[in-house]
């Protein structure tokens, strides 16, 4: 039986870099997610100036620059009323930039496979018990034995549901997410737009491509730029529309 030093659930941006510090630190590290990379995930795809550091300890930094990506030069903020507010963003190397998650989060889980962490796709946590240390269960009846186990599986935790550490929401929100064609006069910004139900925000994460998000606090969705939506339950949704669906909501 191998005890891994450290066992993290969740392989996106918090759970790999997490498990390359643990391997570069020499530590015995597992990851284990659900799904296999890459993957799409709903997102605003912008990568705060904040990171530079974390990617250069990892020796990340220029294969992140390496990806398909635009840098920003400053975000629009568009109250309900039209009101418009432009913040400039930081310029040069250590700049704002957007990048598809797929790409971004398949990086990052690739580098922490490379510097000895033991990555297992497409492993769904079932069971967690603690005795001094943990056992991990998982649906296709693997056993995982680790000194410590971090959560990082995002809102809707597995690890904080088996532990009965997941809060009951206050309010359920919708996401819904599409890459379109990039207009020809959006340039290298961020347009964060405030809605009455909810917010839009678009960012060009490539030349071609402007990836739009909308979040909503309604579960009854009647139409988003004309096209008709239902939901029966909360969820998240993310899709690839050669179409604009938010185009009758956006103001740029």
């Amino acid at each position: 039986m191998q005890l891994f030093d450290v066992a993290i659930v969740g392989g996106g941006p918090a759970g790999s870099t997490c498990a390359a510090s643990c391997a570069v630190g020499c530590l015995a590290t597992l990851v284990l997610d659900r799904e296999k990379f890459p993957r799409e995930k709903v997102c605003g795809d912008c990568l705060n100036p904040s990171c530079w550091p974390v990617l250069e300890r990892l020796a990340l930094a220029e294969r992140v620059r390496d990806l398909p990506h635009s840098k920003l030069s400053s975000v629009a903020f568009i109250a309900i009323d039209g009101r418009e507010v432009i913040v400039d963003l930081l310029s040069g190397d250590g700049c704002e930039i957007s990048v598809k998650r797929s790409l971004f989060d398949d990086l990052l889980l690739r580098r922490a496979r490379e510097l000895g962490a033991d990555v297992h796709e497409q492993t769904t946590v079932s069971g967690l018990h603690q005795n001094g240390g943990w056992r991990i269960e998982t649906a296709l009846g693997e056993i995982f034995h680790a000194r410590i186990l971090i959560g990082a599986d995002g809102r809707n935790s597995t690890v904080a549901r088996l532990c009965n550490l997941l809060p009951r929401p206050e309010r359920e929100r919708v996401a819904l997410q599409a890459h379109v064609p990039r207009p020809q006069n959006f340039h290298d910004r961020i347009v964060l737009q405030f809605l009455p139900e909810g917010y839009s925000g678009q960012a060009p994460d490539s030349v071609e491509s402007l990836p739009r998000q909308h979040t909503t606090d309604n579960l009854e969705i009647a139409s988003v730029g004309g096209n008709p939506i239902s939901t029966a339950c909360p969820s998240t949704l993310a899709h690839d529309h050669a179409a604009d669906p938010f185009a009758n909501s956006i103001r740029s």
